[in-house]
């Protein structure tokens, strides 16, 4: 394989394609010539590549071990060997962005694998790959999985390391990438590594927890040393959003006060410490401000439209609590928020896509538990406005094929989203795709509502079934569930058809990359297809 140096002196005029670095994670520094090529300097968390299109992709890496400003190289070739090179250029970065390294390469041809490196003047990083996007009049399949919730402490990444032997054309992370707050520890022994990163609080039930941009930086960099997540950003493109915990646990984005008591330490500095750090360490450019919302389409097969269910959000009602409706439930009050609203129904209306796949965060069905009481009101159930308006402009707009891909809730759930709260007509299906590491129902004690605590082990969760089979009763529109196991959801769409499979671990408290059968967890969906109750459970 050449070396930078050698690509450097040989290679300047084969560059095909383009590479722009915008200066916003340089520091202040208006071009690269500004700083030197560095010397020395690792790249210890590896690269990524992100938001992919037809002929442009986002590269990133970081380079750690300098001080001070400096340049790196990008390269982008055709092969891993660096000898057919279509681009290169030398790109700016600081302390002041934590010499996070960020590119924007345009002019690639549609649906080819490229390989990309970045490098000082004595050290070559990692290399990575990435295929991009189908051309805008393809019909051909496209093969993706989703994740989220990768607490760092609880598990290891077995998850990942699977995720990583695949083929896939993207990958898409569904939020909580990182834990502000650490929950485990070894000393409690429901951790298999420690995160002592950020400082205590009030809350004795966190050990520690991520406030000063300091603290937010070295999370990203603390997850990004395991290796099994490196090898997944670095084979396949990365579609990223958040959730709460790259903020703070249920935090309300459009709330002064973020919606939680002042003994949690909530502050709208703390939140653009996790924002910025956020936007250093993804491979994202947003368009305007700290907007992620965004529509990436892969042919006529899929349009993946990405929701941003945290920012714009008022705060949530009946003290978030698991707890029947209270009096002022059903109420006004912004999830979305208007103008992405507004922008979701656009993206919908307007989309050609065989599926219309919707980035969700946090779960569209209902979750009720005994006593008619909600699991919470930190998901769409606590916004039932936004949740009608939705499902009913895609029911009287006749938008077929939508499916929401979930995070979340630490759990494997399929089934239809049903309008009025779960009583009224399907108009879309769900697939909820469990937690990389994040403690399951099934490992904690899970407040089942009335009063009534279901005990859970964190060692060896075993849900009872019959326990599965009541409250599949109580949420009519599940099929299937899941409450002990961890993964993701993997995915193959086609003109025809939308396969998804709930990829589960058989554990994360030792280091294997053994499932549980697919059989029961493979839902083969036909275009036009209104509901998969009583595919792989009892129907309604």
């Amino acid at each position: 394989m050449p070396s930078r140096r050698q690509f450097v002196t040989s290679a300047g005029s084969a560059a095909a394609a383009a590479i722009f670095a915008p200066q916003a994670l340089a520091g202040g520094l208006t071009r690269a010539a500004a700083a030197p090529l560095a010397r020395g300097g690792r790249f210890s968390d590896g690269v990524m590549a992100g938001e992919p299109m037809p002929t442009a992709i986002t590269l990133w890496s970081r380079v750690d071990q300098l001080a001070g400003p400096a340049s790196v190289d990008l390269e982008v070739a055709r092969d891993s060997g660096f000898r057919h090179v279509v681009a290169h250029k030398r790109i700016a970065t600081s302390g002041n962005a934590d010499h996070n390294i960020k590119a924007r390469v345009t002019g690639l041809k549609p649906y080819e694998q490229y390989y990309y490196r970045f490098a000082t003047r004595t050290q070559d990083g990692p290399v990575g790959r990435f295929r991009t996007a189908l051309p805008a009049d393809s019909q051909q399949p496209v093969k993706f999985a989703f994740y989220s919730c990768q607490d760092y402490t609880h598990g290891y990444y077995n998850a990942h390391e699977l995720m990583a032997r695949d083929d896939l054309d993207f990958v898409v992370c569904l939020g909580d990438y990182i834990y502000a707050e650490t929950y485990h520890s070894r000393k409690d022994g429901t951790a298999v590594r420690d995160d002592r990163i950020g400082s205590s609080g009030p809350d004795k039930t966190i050990v520690r927890e991520a406030v000063t941009l300091a603290d937010y930086r070295e999370k990203y960099r603390l997850y990004r040393s395991d290796k099994s997540l490196q090898k997944v950003q670095a084979k396949f493109p990365v579609v990223m959003l958040w959730d709460d915990h790259e903020v703070q646990n249920n935090y309300a984005g459009g709330e002064p006060d973020g919606g939680l008591p002042p003994a949690e330490r909530y502050s709208n500095k703390r939140k653009r410490n996790a924002y910025k750090a956020f936007f250093e360490a993804m491979p994202y450019f947003a368009p305007k401000g700290d907007r992620i919302y965004r529509r990436l389409s892969f042919g006529k097969t899929i349009d993946l439209i990405v929701m941003d269910q945290r920012q714009y959000r008022a705060n949530q009602p009946c003290g978030d609590a698991v707890a029947p409706a209270c009096a002022d439930w059903d109420q006004p009050r912004n999830f979305l928020g208007r103008s992405q609203m507004d922008w979701v129904k656009t993206q919908l209306r307007s989309s050609p896509a065989a599926w219309k796949v919707m980035a969700n965060e946090v779960m569209m069905m209902p979750a009720k538990v005994l006593n008619d009481s909600y699991y919470s009101f930190d998901s769409w159930q606590g916004y039932p406005r936004e949740r009608e308006e939705l499902l009913t402009f895609i029911q009287s707009s006749a938008i077929k094929d939508v499916v929401f891909v979930t995070g979340d809730i630490h759990t494997f759930i399929a089934g239809d989203v049903r309008t009025q709260m779960g009583t009224g007509d399907t108009v879309a299906l769900e697939f909820v795709g469990g937690s990389i590491t994040s403690q399951s129902l099934g490992e904690l004690s899970l407040d089942a509502g009335g009063g009534v605590k279901l005990a859970g082990n964190d060692r060896n969760p075993h849900t009872d079934p019959n326990v599965i089979g009541i409250l599949r009763q109580v949420n009519s529109w599940v099929d299937q569930a899941d409450f002990d196991h961890h993964g993701y959801g993997r995915v193959i769409a086609t003109q025809q058809g939308f396969d998804c499979e709930l990829v589960r671990l058989q554990t994360i408290k030792k280091k294997t990359t053994a499932t549980l059968a697919a059989s029961g967890y493979r839902w083969q969906v036909a275009r036009g297809q209104t509901s998969i109750k009583g595919v792989n459970g009892p129907p309604s």
